[in-house]
């Protein structure tokens, strides 16, 4: 009997879970078991011993990824300890069975094939035991009989273990026990404070005679709370630094020695807070209109001051309040136009001011500007500093339209002018904008920018954005998928941290630019969507009717049910393997939690098809990309 020929739907797509082995998945239900000792003991040098684990999935199950197991215990004062640790992962395969199982316990059993039946299936696997129990030892090192519990992510049960630091023996027959090292730190820098310029610093480790130097670190915590903890590090016993103070905004500055020995015990100092004060004027920068940008309309410029160790203000201009001057500069460098601002507070140092400029109309020609912000900064010391900044641009009067311009992928998961919280993306990320122009568009332009008063601790932010030129040079609506995830540990390589992803199309004259905040990330918990696996799954209509097409449809599946409401864009690729261009796509908004998501699609002609997904956590924001999985649709022999 032959199909009825279906249409694209749209998600949710519901799969109906089976539990009564007619061929149906469901969802994964697996259970572990230890050999018998389960009494570990581990040290600092422990780098052999293993523990084999069971792990059955129950017939009707799903296949399920083993990577991470969550390890519980309750520390001397009683209260509950969770520490999650990554092992090496494997694929559980759906709880069927067939001829290959039997020679292969990995192996996947088609449903669909003969002498396919449900059945649990089980993976015997041997895990290095002080890879599992490195975070219980260094919070416990002196332990006999602790009860832990250990629990693999998707397994319905937990396993009880008695741990045992071999640390409680203490170094060896006749050998002290290991103490944790007691640093001192000196401040050895003459005269009265607050300080200026280098400040020298010695710490000593103070390391027991039995112990061997990790790290000995000197950290140091600025006024607003920012920790340096990597700057200012060594193997040695001891050792003496030379601080830039230059670098930290003036004030208290605290200074903490930490030493860490080779078996992970850790001692640190009493902190000591001295006083820093640099004088320095603070930074003068344009952030818009870009240098070399094209106005062709309207624009406001942005000015931004930067308080880099002193504190300042700003004096009036112009009688009115004004605290910053805009001059326009033609190409013979007379001033044309002139207008003024007033910079606002933004955050503790950081003003802006944001000053309406229109350099279209019948006083000015398509040409070529310089744009000059100057200021006047008072600083804390009571001499005063002149500012300025300057950006270069050119206009063009045209009636041309720049082109539209949207933020498809990923979406805000919040109101950003009431709660700012960043998508993430991941290695596992993608994002996906859309263009349009009359005339069309000739290429996006991807940068990530960093700016250093949104960045997060020990993130550096280069002078210029990452960027990526996408070339289009098409007409009407395009929308493009661009893998984030395969680029950005390439070069230029992203650094963790904060960023503005800013988008900018433009049609060969004109340009538009949109800006969304994200995190980069590359933790572990922000490379998965909370409740579905990073796999999916297909699932064919086969014909064998001779001549008929085979299959004749198919169903794509993300493996597990989401935890949190995720927005999705589903990707049609017919015919084509450019990832960048779908041949359709669809977004859902909002897909509520624990809906299944997938997709079925009949087949018209041969070809090649494949079907991808974006999906947005609403809750977390995190964005993952599954990429395509493909199905080749032929004709039976006649």
């Amino acid at each position: 009997m032959k199909m009825k020929k279906l249409l694209l739907l749209t998600l949710p797509l519901i799969v109906t879970a089976c539990t009564s082995g007619d061929g149906g998945f469901g969802a994964s239900v697996v259970n572990v078991t230890a050999s018998p000792d389960q009494i570990v003991t581990v040290n600092s040098t422990t780098t052999t011993g293993t523990t084999n684990y069971t792990f059955t999935n129950k017939a009707g199950s799903s296949a399920t990824t083993i990577n991470t197991a969550t390890l519980s215990w309750k520390d001397t004062t009683g209260a509950t300890r969770t520490e999650t640790v990554a092992i090496p992962g494997f694929t559980l395969p759906a709880g069927f069975t067939c001829a290959a199982a039997g020679a292969d316990p990995y192996a996947q059993c088609n449903y669909n094939d003969a002498g396919t039946t449900a059945g649990d299936r089980s993976v015997t696997r041997a895990i290095n035991d002080a890879e599992l129990f490195a975070k219980v030892f260094t919070a416990n090192q002196s332990v006999t009989a602790l009860p832990v519990t250990v629990q693999f992510n998707s397994t319905a049960n937990a396993l009880n273990f008695t741990f045992n630091s071999a640390n409680t023996t203490g170094g060896g027959e006749g050998d002290p026990a290991e103490t944790a090292p007691a640093p001192l730190l000196t401040v050895n820098t003459t005269g009265t404070q607050p300080y200026s310029g280098n400040l020298s610093v010695s710490i000593s480790g103070n390391f027991a005679v039995t112990s061997t130097v990790k790290t000995l670190v000197l950290q140091v915590t600025d006024n607003k709370g920012n920790i340096d903890n990597t700057t200012y590090t060594s193997t040695n016993p001891s050792a003496t630094f030379s601080i830039d103070t230059s670098k930290y905004p003036d004030g208290a500055l605290t200074l903490r020695a930490i030493a860490i020995t080779a078996s992970g015990l850790t001692g640190t100092s009493a902190p000591q807070t001295v006083q820093i004060q640099n004088v320095s004027a603070p930074v003068m920068q344009i952030l818009s209109p870009d240098s070399g940008a094209t106005l062709t309309g309207p624009s406001t410029v942005r000015v931004q001051i930067r308080q880099s160790t002193s504190t300042f203000t700003l004096a009036d201009l112009d009688g009115a309040g004004n605290d910053v001057r805009i001059d326009v500069r033609d190409f013979r460098g007379q001033i044309v136009k002139t207008t003024y601002g007033q910079a606002i507070k933004v955050s503790d140092g950081i003003y802006e001011a944001f000053i309406p400029l229109d350099l279209i109309g019948s006083d000015f020609s398509s040409n070529a500007y310089t744009i000059t912000a100057t200021a006047q900064a008072t600083l804390n010391d009571g001499t005063s500093r002149n500012l300025n900044a300057n950006t270069s641009v050119s206009t063009q009067v045209s009636d041309n339209k720049p082109p539209a311009l949207s933020i498809i992928m990923p979406a805000y998961i919040t109101d950003p002018y009431a709660n700012l919280i960043r998508p993430t993306i991941s290695r596992n990320s993608a994002f996906m904008i859309q263009a349009s122009d009359d005339n069309g568009v000739s290429s996006l332009r991807v940068d990530f920018v960093c700016d250093p008063a949104t960045a997060l601790a020990n993130q550096q932010c280069p002078v210029a954005p990452y960027t990526y030129n996408i070339p289009v040079g098409k007409g009407g609506v395009i929308q493009r998928v661009f893998d984030i995830g395969a680029l950005m540990d390439g070069q230029p390589y992203i650094q963790n941290g904060n960023y503005t992803m800013r988008i900018t199309a433009y049609d060969g004259a004109n340009a538009n630019i949109q800006e969304m905040p994200v995190q980069i990330s590359r933790d572990i918990q922000n490379e998965s969507i909370a409740g579905l696996s990073n796999q999916m799954s297909v699932q064919v209509v086969p014909d064998f009717t001779p001549g008929a097409l085979n299959p004749t449809a198919a169903t794509w599946s993300l493996v597990g049910t989401p935890t949190h409401d995720v927005r999705v864009v589903t990707l049609a690729y017919d015919n084509t393997v450019v990832l960048a261009e779908p041949t359709r796509t669809n977004v859902a908004p909002i897909v509520p939690a624990g809906t299944p998501i997938g997709i079925t699609q009949s087949f018209a002609k041969e070809g090649s098809y494949g079907i991808a997904f974006i999906v947005e956590d609403l809750v977390t924001g995190n964005t993952h990309f599954y990429k395509p999985v493909w199905v080749d649709v032929k004709k039976n022999p006649s």
